[in-house]
């Protein structure tokens, strides 16, 4: 009894190692696939449209039985040939055969609407009247363009005919509006101080440049030059030369933007 019992264990045993021995080994692998790089979804060749051309060749061949040749007029393959030349949405000046698009009537002019805000202006402050100095000692001369302003030494005063003198000439430049009108002051001093004679001929041609404004005279016209110290020479020092630029009137824009040619110095 006890035999075939023993024999059953060994072969119930021995059966399992002996099926694992002789088959080959195999390994169980798992991959995941969020962790793989992501490729190009590949299209089969069948997939790819195909051009133009060859579609509409094998639409003719699917719709004739057997490959039956189509015939086309003439008139169809004409009409072909003017739409591939001229594009529909190409601009009208360059279709062929074509005019230009001109409207029946010309734009409206633009209205522009005046401002929400209330703007202020304010008209330009005039400059200050200028008021004789009884003290004053000078004279008023005749120049070749203008009119020459002798002044006192030190001083910028100017006496009441002296003023009369420079309205006079104000008036006339005013009825000229394209001259260019020069102002050359100088005044007397010394090589040591070169600024107070600067400052003083300056104050000279702020005042005439004053008198000639209320008379009339664009300020873009008038050109104050001061010169400072005057040159050692036959003219007198302390003067005023109002220079009248160009003996033929030049253009507004000249007059006005200072491209006239210049003069020199007096």
């Amino acid at each position: 009894m006890k035999r075939p019992i023993l024999l059953s264990l060994l072969c119930s045993a021995g059966l399992p190692a002996v099926l694992l021995t002789s088959l080959p080994a195999a390994a169980q692998v798992t991959s995941n696939d969020d962790a793989l790089p992501a490729a190009a979804p590949t299209r089969p060749e069948s997939s790819k449209k195909a051009p133009p051309a060859e579609a509409h060749a094998e639409k003719s061949k699917a719709a004739t039985p057997h490959g039956t040749p189509v015939r086309r007029n003439s008139s169809d393959i004409s009409s072909n040939k003017q739409s591939q030349a001229a594009p529909v949405h190409a601009p009208a000046a360059q279709r062929v055969g074509a005019p230009p698009d001109v409207p029946a009537a010309p734009p409206r002019p633009v209205v522009i609407a005046p401002p929400g805000v209330k703007v202020p202006t304010h008209p330009p402050v005039p400059p200050e009247e200028i008021k004789p100095d009884p003290k004053a000692e000078g004279k008023v001369e005749a120049g070749p363009k203008g009119l020459r302003i002798l002044f006192g030494a030190n001083s910028s005063g100017m006496s009441q005919p002296m003023i009369d003198a420079v309205r006079e000439e104000g008036k006339k430049l005013a009825r000229l509006p394209t001259i260019r009108v020069t102002l050359w002051a100088s005044a007397s001093g010394s090589t040591e101080d070169l600024s107070t004679p600067r400052r003083i001929a300056l104050a000279r041609a702020l005042v005439v440049r004053s008198i000639l404004i209320r008379e009339g005279v664009a300020t873009t016209r008038i050109y104050p030059r001061a010169t400072g110290l005057a040159p050692s020479g036959p003219n007198p020092p302390d003067r005023l030369d109002i220079v009248a630029e160009g003996s033929v009137a030049a253009p507004l824009s000249e007059a006005q933007f200072g491209t006239a040619p210049r003069t020199s110095t007096p």
